[in-house]
């Protein structure tokens, strides 16, 4: 029979080709078709329905049409019928029907593969044997009947439990379906529309938990870098005084690495929280690998000599360039040749080898000839927390962080890192390789250039210290009086403020963020606002050092953001810019 497809006050001529195309599709097996093109902007739909063996019909797709010829009566779908094919054919959703009492009239496969029920076990039982039995003795099962028949609907997010007890997070839609004629409040039933949520539920948690933790470990480096700060500006001064006594010295010394470790192990834990958050961002630029060599062999000095060992360094001919963060760069190879150290005899030799691989890649090993690798633990020596144990006793304390941050880092970079080893005793190499930056030619010193003075500020300066760490205030006023410097404390914003008023200049100051009463910015807007710190250099101290803390230090107002404890580079860059501003040679 002939089939005239319209689009509504339109000719089929005039549709478009593709709906066009559409329309004339399928008229081999198909038992009936039907099509409709409805609306300038609307959507396309054709709907078609097939016969089987048992002259039941099942939708190909969905729509709404006309069409100009009646199939035969045996071959026409009820419109019940097709609301059934469609209910039983969703997957993901558990649809079922109750009648007013909230008993279970009705079943679909989707609810079967939820909940674990088969039509015949669950039809005949009342909704509130998917409920917990704490909801259950809380009556929440009909109260949600009673709020959906007042108000028409109920959604609700909770735990659910599947025939096997097992519980399952559910959204879940609750409908009233009221009697059609007479009294149309009068609840014929419910219709009710479940889906599993567990998956999403276990994600958003999984999320607010990295997020607790990144807060958790920031405020953590804080608190273990508020006692650090005394601790190292007491070593600072140390360092300044001539100490005749070699077990003086080598007491000094030692602390020094402590403190260094400790230091470095409260940046790793906060490198983890910031990685693991997307929350570091790299500053890319050309970089010379090997200056980045040099400056991770003079960070690793004093734990190499401690041990006496050396470290030899060869590189191909020319200059060999990548595009990188300098300071992530010098972080991983830092913590290679630590790790290498750490797993190395005494008086051994560390080999660090730079070269190309083709056109497109640097490649940087660290080889010692240490403990090496187990085969079994080559796999996950990069995974976080995890250390390879060769020995019944740990050779070296840490966190086992370290590795996992090399291989984030070098990945965020577009290159890869790998470990090798021919076992116990035969020592290990790690290859780290980056893509090479694509005009050699154009490459400058890689951002290798610090901004601090090397020879420290030139004059006497008046500084001010703001602190309510009695500690750090007092180790910090006494290291800048080594160092030549005038020095005034404050142990509050308020005597800050005080000492400013009365002051008749005042060069620098440093001013810890976390005070109570006013905080370190609300001090900052204060003492700017005086006559003897007009033009005056800001650095803030605190043990937030995150990239986020920084930014925001810098956007208040500071000139500088000091992590505790105070690195003297960092410092001397702050006094150096005061000297200018002050005019002292």
């Amino acid at each position: 029979m002939a089939c005239e497809v319209r689009r509504i006050g339109r000719a089929a001529a005039s549709l478009r080709p593709r709906q066009r195309r559409i329309a004339g599709r399928g008229a081999g097996n198909q038992a009936g078709m039907r099509r409709a093109f409805v609306g300038p902007q609307a959507a396309t739909h054709v709907s078609r329905f097939y016969q089987t063996k048992a002259a039941v019909m099942r939708p190909d797709s969905f729509a709404s049409d006309s069409q100009s010829f009646s199939p035969p009566p045996e071959q026409v779908v009820p419109p019940e019928e097709r609301l059934r094919i469609l209910l039983e054919s969703v997957q993901d959703y558990a649809i079922y029907m109750l009648d007013a009492d909230g008993v279970i009239v009705s079943w679909n496969s989707g609810a079967e593969k939820i909940k674990g029920y088969a039509a015949e076990e669950i039809i005949g039982q009342h909704v509130s044997i998917f409920y917990p039995p704490d909801d259950i003795a809380n009556g929440k099962p009909e109260a949600e009947l009673a709020v959906a028949a007042r108000t028409g609907r109920v959604e609700d997010e909770g735990w659910r439990v599947r025939k096997d007890g097992t519980m399952f997070w559910a959204n879940v839609v609750l409908t009233a379906v009221y009697a059609v004629g007479g009294d149309s409040r009068q609840v014929r039933g419910y219709a009710k529309v479940t889906r599993d949520m567990t998956e999403r539920k276990r994600l958003r948690e999984l999320e607010a938990a990295g997020q607790h933790m990144n807060e958790f470990l920031a405020t953590l480096a804080h608190e273990l870098r508020n006692p650090l700060a005394p601790v190292s500006n007491a070593l600072s001064v140390m360092m300044l005084e001539p100490l005749v006594s070699p077990t003086l010295r080598q007491c000094r010394d030692m602390i020094d690495r402590q403190i260094s470790h400790l230091t470095r192990l409260v940046d790793d834990l906060l490198d983890a929280g910031r990685v693991t958050t997307g929350k570091v961002s790299l500053r890319l630029e050309p970089v010379d690998l090997s200056e980045v060599v040099v400056r991770a062999i003079e960070m690793t000095r004093p734990h190499v000599s401690l041990r006496q060992q050396s470290v030899d360094v060869q590189t191909a001919e020319g200059r060999i360039v990548v595009n990188g963060d300098a300071t992530r760069l010098v972080q991983v190879v830092q913590s290679l040749l630590n790790n290498a150290s750490k797993f190395s005899e005494q008086s051994s030799c560390i080999a660090v080898r730079i070269d190309k691989i083709g056109g497109a890649f640097a490649r940087l090993r660290v080889t010692d000839d240490g403990c090496g690798i187990e085969a079994s633990a080559i796999d996950s020596i990069f995974d976080l927390f995890v250390q390879a144990d060769n020995r019944f006793e740990r050779r070296e304390s840490g966190l086992g962080i370290g590795l996992t941050l090399c291989r984030w880092l070098v990945e965020m970079h577009g290159g890869s890192i790998d470990a090798t080893s021919d076992g116990l005793g035969r020592g290990a190499t790690f290859t780290v390789k980056l893509p090479l930056f694509a005009v050699q030619g154009a490459a400058n010193d890689g951002g290798m250039r610090e901004d601090v003075a090397s020879g420290g500020a030139r004059g006497a300066l008046a500084v001010l210290v703001v602190d309510d760490n009695r500690d750090s205030a007092d180790s910090m006023a006494m290291l800048l009086r080594m160092m030549g410097h005038r020095v005034q404390v404050a142990y509050s914003g308020a005597q800050a403020v005080q000492l400013a008023e009365h002051a008749d200049a005042i060069d620098a100051a440093l001013i810890d963020l976390a005070m109570p009463g006013a905080d370190g910015f609300t001090v900052l807007r204060q003492l700017k606002s005086t006559k003897a710190m007009h033009g005056a250099r800001f650095a803030a101290m605190t043990g937030f050092g995150q990239e986020s803390d920084v930014a925001r230090s810098l956007a208040q107002g500071f000139d500088l953001h000091l992590t505790k404890p105070v690195q003297l580079p960092l410092l001397d860059s702050l006094l150096s810019r005061a000297s200018e501003r002050s005019g002292r040679p």
